[in-house]
Order: structure tokens, then sequence, then C-alpha cells
């Protein structure tokens, strides 16, 4: 009789045998080797393979998931990994000069042949709208065609198809693996861990991944408790963290966050959930300029936060490249690209890219859709997290718009406008203890939250695209004779100041439905609020004041000749600023930063003043006079950049903020020089100047680098001194 030899449970085959032969008096008929068989199948076909620490320790495995009850005592729970095809053995043909290498001189970079990080060839389709063909085959069998579900392919093709596109996604898995183990071989994980927590002591967060950022940060130790002392640990969390990454998240219509942030937590952890934590711990770096159980000096903190925002990359990548778009990935890519307008510069082209891929998940998975009408529903905690995702999204596509003077990517005619709800009390930021009677008790229902700071600059982005639209007209040939025979007869030709007049009356009157404890009544120095309070009434304060501004520029042809009337909005900008400025120390980021702060609303605001002031013919002491508090804060603005408190020549707004601070110097030194014609040159003189005037008359909403050199070759600030050097 044949001996067949099973590897495994070997007591069990035994057992089984002897139970056949039991029933069979001929050993040898064809009745016991048909049964023998098939009792031998059925055993195969049972085996569980052991995870692999315990297979390459030879002890035995419950084979429990995610983890085996050993991994889980043992504190490896986070490498305890499964293969896909344990017992399939893959045939190699080696040469003999690798048969002879060691296993042990391999490299531990070496992917597992069983990783394959997307479970279908085709690619996920996510959102079909209205003019799609889904639309349409949906009316015909609406029960059997569905715009988000992928074509689960197969045949003998589909094997090779998928190990095509799997070899650049095996690239980044590799990359994240070995960036994962430098990061935790040069900075403590416990560390990092206290380090984000004291972050988050302070009042800040990530604005959109709020819920999740205290969770993700605390699973990251329970994760990460003991490395395994082989070379190639960080290949299996990698692994793991992919394998994780590649299912979906499940929620129906009772669900509440808990049970959603299950399923991405502890040993479900994500590259996503993985993500946010390094996203954390970058954005802390730009706070915290001293933590000695991390850093003590600028080149460590440096290094912590460009090994930090690499392996967030990398993360984001693996996620992306899986094909798997959800909300938290979502959440993952906005903060990601927020993290690299700290890291790279409001300016930077890696910045701009990123908003654009991350405004193209947000159309992909369908968020600029009405999320309450979302089928089947979805639980109210993710209706707003949604909500203020797209909000977020659409109010930063804007202000970067503005900022760097090119076209939106979103427009409110092909989305559906949505808010998130007002936040309750019991959503509060940070501890109210600082609030001094100031506030009554039922303001006190409406908290300052980040989802309230979204709430309003929303509503601004909505004012300013409108404003945008109306600047984009007016540049156009046709629009400027009407514009023209506008000023010389208003009532002939309304549509303009109808326009003009209905944003006004919006926008004043939001600032009025605004909670009074939302709006800032005195001075920043005088208000008694606590540090993120502070900031949020900052904030909002110059989001409104930005939106007159860009309003007021609607009758400009021309910035160098302002009016009184942006010129009083510029003062109050440029006011509030250098107050964010002097008390910095005492303000927590409450949506947006310090230097985005300066360069988005300070910069602009000073430029029109000094403008203005270029153009007057006063003498020198009547504009000293005049404008004794302006010139008071241009020269704090001017010592605190050159001093280094606000930036440093290795931030990545230096550039922009510097050129602009050496061309406000030019101009104060010529307050100080009696000499000087520049002040008392008349109007008509400066006016014969043509060519340096058309520079101020091609774009009204561009204020960077150009604007303040066209600016530094004024006539009066050349005349200044010849010998100064160009900017």
């Amino acid at each position: 009789m044949m001996h067949v030899e099973v590897p495994g449970n070997v007591g069990v085959s035994r057992r089984r045998s002897r139970s056949l032969r039991s029933q069979f008096s001929a050993p040898d008929s064809p009745q016991f080797t048909t049964s023998l068989i098939h009792n031998l199948s059925s055993v195969m076909a049972s085996r569980l393979a052991a995870c692999e620490a315990c297979r390459k320790a030879k002890v035995a495995c419950d084979h429990k998931r995610p983890a085996c009850s050993r991994c889980e005592s043992n504190d490896r729970a986070g490498i305890c990994i499964y293969r896909t095809t344990p017992f399939k053995r893959k045939r190699v043909e080696e040469s003999p000069s690798s048969a002879q290498q060691s296993p042990s001189r391999l490299s531990p970079a070496q992917p597992s042949s069983s990783y394959t990080p997307r479970a279908n060839p085709y690619p996920n389709p996510g959102f079909m709208g209205s003019s799609s063909h889904v639309a349409i085959f949906n009316q015909i069998f609406p029960q059997e065609y569905h715009a988000s579900e992928t074509y689960r392919a197969s045949g003998p093709d589909v094997a090779m198809l998928m190990q095509s596109q799997s070899a650049g996604e095996n690239l980044l898995l590799i990359q994240g693996a070995d960036v994962l183990r430098q990061l935790l071989n040069t900075f403590p994980l416990a560390a990092m861990k206290e380090f984000v927590m004291f972050w988050l002591a302070t009042g800040t967060n990530l604005a959109l991944a709020e819920p999740f950022t205290e969770k993700c940060t605390e699973n990251m130790t329970r994760l990460f408790t003991t490395f395994s002392q082989e070379d190639n640990w960080h290949l299996a969390y990698a692994q793991r963290l992919t394998e994780n990454s590649r299912k979906p998240l499940h929620f129906y219509g009772m669900s509440d966050i808990s049970e959603f942030s299950v399923q991405f937590l502890d040993q479900k952890f994500r590259w996503e959930s993985l993500g946010i934590f390094l996203t954390a711990v970058s954005r802390a770096t730009i706070d915290i300029s001293f933590f000695p159980p991390l850093f003590k000096t600028e080149n460590d903190q440096f290094a912590l936060r460009k090994l930090a925002t690499r392996l967030s990359d990398l993360a984001l990548d693996i996620a992306l490249s899986l094909d798997c778009l959800n909300d938290l990935q979502i959440v993952l890519q906005y903060e990601n690209f927020i993290m690299h307008t700290h890291v790279d510069g409001d300016q930077s082209y890696h910045s701009w890219s990123r908003l654009g891929d991350v405004i193209s998940s947000m159309f992909a998975i369908g968020y600029h859709e009405d999320v309450e009408r979302t089928k089947p529903p979805i639980p109210s905690f993710l209706a707003e997290l949604r909500k203020t995702a797209w909000a977020t999204m659409y109010s930063a596509d804007k202000n970067i718009a503005l900022f760097l003077g090119r076209p939106p990517r979103m427009s409110k005619r092909f989305c559906h406008f949505q808010l998130p709800s007002a936040p309750k009390g019991s959503e509060r930021i940070g501890n109210p203890r600082h609030i001094q009677g100031e506030i009554s008790a039922s303001e006190l229902g409406t908290p300052v939250s980040y989802r309230a700071g979204i709430r309003w600059a929303t509503i601004c982005a909505s004012l300013k695209e409108d404003i945008m639209e109306l600047l984009r007209d007016k540049q156009r040939e046709d629009f400027k004779s009407k514009t023209r025979y506008l000023m010389l007869r208003p009532l002939i030709f309304p549509p303009l100041t109808e326009k003009y007049s209905l944003i006004q009356k919006k926008a004043e009157s939001e600032w009025e439905n605004l909670p009074s404890n939302f709006r800032l009544k005195s001075s920043l120095k005088e208000c008694s609020r606590y540090a993120f309070e502070r900031d949020f009434l900052a904030g909002l304060r110059l989001d409104y004041l930005h939106t007159l501004f860009l309003l007021r520029l609607l009758f400009h042809d021309t910035l160098a000749r302002p009016d009184p009337a942006i010129l009083d909005v510029s003062d109050q900008m440029l006011a509030l600023v250098v107050e964010v400025i002097l008390l910095r120390d005492q303000l927590v980021n409450s949506g947006t930063g310090l230097i985005w702060k300066i360069a988005h609303f300070g910069l602009p605001a000073a430029g029109i003043i000094l403008l203005s002031m270029l153009k007057q013919t006063s003498t020198i002491n009547e504009i000293r006079s005049t404008w004794s508090k302006t010139l008071l804060n241009l020269g704090i603005f001017v010592a605190q950049v050159q001093v280094g408190s606000i930036v440093r020549p290795s931030d990545p707004n230096y550039a922009l903020i510097s050129k602009a601070t050496q061309t406000i110097e030019r101009f104060l030194d010529s307050m100080q020089r009696e000499g000087i014609q520049s002040s008392t040159q008349p109007v008509s003189q400066l006016e014969e100047n043509g060519d340096w005037a058309a520079f101020f008359s091609q774009d009204l909403c561009d204020f960077e680098t150009d604007f303040w050199e066209n600016l530094a070759d004024h006539p009066s600030l050349l005349a200044l001194d010849p010998t100064l050097p160009s900017i």
C-alpha cells in the first residue's frame, strides 16, 4: 500500500488511517483508496498556516486573527503576519553562483512574493455623475448597475496583469518600510507620541483630522510595542499596514465614530492612520522649537520634520496606490497638503499640486454632491466629516488661488454648497476658564472650534469667488469700455454697482450674524480669551476684512491709485496682523498659521498703504502726523522680520517676506531724510512715470514677489539712494 506523508497534523492523519483500515477488510480495495484520498484531501483543506513569527520560531500557533495568542502575549502582535499562499512552493531556477549564496546575505528589503497590493487589475471608478454612461444604464437596470462598483476580473491573464501593476507598488512598500525603520531607529517612538500629545495639549490640532489625531497617536505605541531582532521587521510591519489598508471601511446608518475608528486602530492600523500621526509630528515641529526627548538643536528639529514628512508622503502614496479611496484617505490627503504648505512654503509647486490632488480625490469620492442624500444613508458623524472636508477644500482653493493669482479649481456652480453644522457646546476646544465674564451663558452654546472656523472661512470663500468672477469680467476688453462709461453715468449701467452692493451687504450681514463671541470687539491685546480663541477671533476678523479688501479692488483700474475706502480696510488689516505678530507667543494656531496671516493679509495691506503714501502731495511731516500709527506698525513689522523672530533664512516663505520687508524699509528710511523729495512730488509728476504704474494694472490680486519688486522700482524710492542694491 502506498504511504502518503502529510506534513503537520501527523497524529490526525494516523488516527484517520487506522479508522479507515478498520472500516475496510481489504486495504488495497478501490473503495479504501478512494476514501483515503477523500479524507486526506479534507485534512489538507482544513490545515491552517502558522503565522510567520511562530513558523520561524518552530512553535505551535493557534492561528487567531489578526494576531495569534502567542504573539499577542509576547507583545509581537504588530509582526504577526500570515502568508497569503503558505503551502505553495515556488520553483526558482537558480544559477550555481546564486545557489551558493547564503540566505542570511540576502537584502532585507526584498519584498515578499505573496504581497499583492491591489485586489483587482481594473481601476476603481469612484463617483459617476449624471452625465456619465452609468447614469443611463442605471435607468435600465437600477438594481444591477452601480457606479461605485469595480468590475471583478477573472481568467488566466489577470495574474500577469496584476503582477505588472504591482511592481511599482512593491517599490513604494519597500521605500515606506525603509523610512519607517530609519525614523524609529533615529527617534524614540514613545518620545514622538509624548511630543504629539504635548502639542495637542496646547489646544491646537489637525483641523480636518481632529477627531482621529489623538486616537492614532495613542495606538502607535500599542502597535509598535517591541521590534523583532530580525533585519526585516520593518517589512513585516509595512505588509501588515498594507493588508489593513486594502480593507474597506464599513459603516451603517446608526454607526458612531467609535465604531468607525475601530477599523483603523490597534491591530487594524493602516497606512492612513500612520500618515495622520506622522503629519501631526511634522506639524508639531513647526510650533514647538524645543523638546529635549527628541531634539535640542535646530538641526535635529529639521531632521525629525524631514523624516516625518517623508514617511507621511510615502504612507499617502501607498494608500493611493491601492486604489481604495475612502474617507480616512481624504482626511490624510488634505492634512498632507497643509503640512507641505508649512514645510515647502505657500508658493511651492509641491503644495499647489497636492491641493489639486486632494480636490481630484474629493470629486472622485463624491463630496461635491449633497452628502445628506447619500444612498444608502450614512451616519451623521460621517456626513459632518464629509461636509467639513468639502468646505475646507473649497475655502483653501479660493484663498490659494487669490494668493498666487491663479484660477480656482472648484466652482459653486458644479458643487452642492454645504457647510458643516454649527458645533455644540460639548465640542468646545481648549479650556474656557480664562473667559472673564465677557460672554453670556447663551453665547457659550456656540463654542469656538475648528469646525466653526471652517464654516466662516467657507462663507467668506463663497463671497470671494463672486468677487473673483467680477474681477475676471472686468479684465475683458468689452467690459472695460462699459466700466469707463459706468464711471461717468452710474445710473445708466448699474450691473457692477448692483453686484458690488449685493456682495457688500451679504458680507456685512454674515458678519453681524456671527455669534457675538466670534467677533473681535477690541484690540487683540485687550481680549481676555485663551490662546486658541484669541487666534480664532483674529483669523475670523482678518478673513472678513480681506473680503472687503478684495471688494474695494473692483473699482480700481490700477493699484497705483488706491482710494480712501480700501486704505481704511488695509489699515485695519495691517494693525491686526502686527498685533498677531507681537502676541504670537500667546496664541495657538486655530486654523491658519502666523506666516499665512502675514503673507495673505498683512503684505497686501502694507503694499496698498505704501502706494497711497507715495502718491500723496503732502510733506513728510504731514505724512508722519496722518499715518503715525501706521508707520509705527510698519516699523514693528520690519523690525520683527529683521531680528528673525518671524522667519529665518531656512524657512520656505523667507524670500517673499524678506523682499517685502526690504521695500518697506526703504520707504521708512525716506521718512528719516528731510532732503528727500519723494513725499512732496506732485501727483501729476508721478503720473508721468507711466511705465512704473503700468505694472500695477495687470493683476489686481497679485501681491506676491513681483508686486514688491515693482514697488521697489518706484521713482521716489530709487531717488532715495541710487547706491541701494536692487531687490
